[in-house]
């Protein structure tokens, strides 16, 4: 895989996944699995960013869960560089996953002159001829280990769904890419296992259900007619651990992409929707709207109550703007006061032939009025008028057809508003054109 750009070379923040170093004085943070990892990452501010992985892989079966934890990371923060720590480089399976492979032993030294550029990777691009190494049939296909079940342990141990089943390697699959589906996964592999045909999970409890509960936390409630909580209870200590699992990846799920202080959506989440949601568009050619907006003289609040006044007013500011904005709409915090709101209205209509009644431009005007409504008694400022924003609104397909076109198009109208004084917006012909209306605006048009 080709080194993926990064201006991090002068910033030291290296992950281990496992110990690798022989000394822990100057290696990397260690951390003892890749959801602590992904954990660090999600959290890691903007100026100590992750700059590097190291993810050991001590024997060719650890291959599909290597590039499994690559990938994890790269949906993360495709920034971030991997360093695989092998016996013998280059193997050939996980070099297009990865950024570097090094061979053990390794030292902080000879990782840091690796990710700088002053040391020659024990690499092989992904086109180049490296012969592969072959299991027993002479096939070169990474193969999982041997399912097992662990008789004597009071946590069951699943095989993999190489049986034709399901087994933990597809619970870390939803766990990573359809959290949605984790719960399902899970009581189909208890299914399987114990052949228990009306096994269920459930919120509330029963007389002779389970409880699935792990650090003090409920999770629900395993329950089968004719079979016994005692036999069920080994199912459900492990069906708990993989529920704290998860509860705790969404809690980093939501860390990774929202912003602490208001609640909004942040920048990375905004990167990703608004690609989504333009390509959405264009299949189902329909407008969609940018709007980037700030807070007229936020600088003053600050200056003049304190950094405490100004959070809860940007606050305040998010908690209307989610009340005026349709289902399928995303407000992101992307400065200091400065946000951006896609208009995707992704939500299907209620009935069929039914559209929103309202246009975006109609959606911006009425939460601008009711900024200027807004009271603070609490900061002393009881007057309406007292707070503005000032923004632009750019549309697909109109002012551009690609995420940053339509955030400079919005970004360059929220500065005109500036120009013209407070409480101001500059929109586009996208903004004031509805799904209710037969002929879009003309582009060079004037808006309606």
């Amino acid at each position: 895989m080709t080194r993926a750009p990064s201006s991090r070379s002068s910033r030291r923040r290296l992950l281990s996944i496992g110990t690798m170093f022989q000394s822990d004085g100057d290696g990397p943070q260690v951390v003892a699995n890749v959801f602590e990892a992904l954990g660090e990452v999600a959290v890691a501010p903007a100026s100590s960013p992750i700059e590097a992985i190291l993810i050991s892989m001590a024997k060719f079966d650890d291959i599909v869960d290597l590039v499994r934890a690559a990938d994890s990371i790269r949906r993360l923060d495709p920034t971030v560089q991997i360093v695989a720590v092998v016996d013998e480089p280059p193997v050939s399976e996980i070099q297009a996953h990865v950024d570097f492979q090094v061979a053990r032993p390794v030292d902080t030294k000879s990782i840091l002159d690796l990710l700088d550029g002053r040391m020659t990777p024990a690499q092989a691009t992904p086109n180049d001829a490296v012969p592969k190494p072959a299991n027993a049939e002479g096939t070169a296909d990474p193969q999982l280990p041997e399912p097992s079940l662990d008789q004597e342990s009071w946590i069951p141990v699943t095989p993999d769904s190489s049986d034709g089943g399901f087994g933990d390697t597809d619970l870390v699959e939803a766990l990573l890419y359809s959290p949605k589906q984790m719960r399902e996964r899970a009581v189909h592999i208890i299914t399987q296992q114990t052949g228990i045909s009306d096994l269920q999970l459930l919120e509330q409890e029963k007389p002779t259900s389970t409880p699935v509960r792990f650090g003090g936390k409920t999770f629900g409630h395993l329950f089968a007619g004719q079979t016994a909580a005692d036999d069920l209870r080994p199912w459900a200590n492990w069906l708990a651990r993989w529920l704290a699992l998860e509860d705790a990846q969404s809690t980093l799920r939501q860390m990774a992409y929202r912003d602490e202080l208001t609640g909004a959506w942040n920048r990375r989440y905004l990167n990703h929707f608004l690609s989504e949601s333009i390509e959405e568009s264009k299949r189902l050619r329909r407008q969609l709207t940018v709007m980037v907006f700030d807070i007229d003289d936020f600088k003053s609040f600050n200056d003049h109550f304190g950094h405490d006044a100004g959070d809860i007013i940007l606050r305040e500011t998010i908690r209307l703007l989610g009340s005026v904005i349709r289902n399928g709409d995303r407000v992101c915090r992307i400065g200091g006061d400065e946000f951006a709101v896609v208009f995707a209205d992704l939500e299907a209509p209620r009935s069929a032939g039914s559209t929103h009644p309202d246009s975006v431009e109609k959606i911006a005007r009425r939460f601008q009025a009711q900024i200027g409504r807004m009271r603070f008694p609490r900061l002393g400022l009881q007057a309406p008028g007292t707070l503005s924003v000032s923004g632009g609104l750019a549309s697909y397909p109109w002012d551009a057809s690609d995420p940053a076109g339509l955030l400079h198009v919005a970004d360059q109208r929220a500065l005109e508003s500036k120009r013209r004084g407070k409480n101001f917006l500059t929109i586009g012909p996208g903004a004031s054109f509805t799904r209710e209306d037969d002929t879009p605006p003309s582009p060079t048009g004037p808006p309606v």
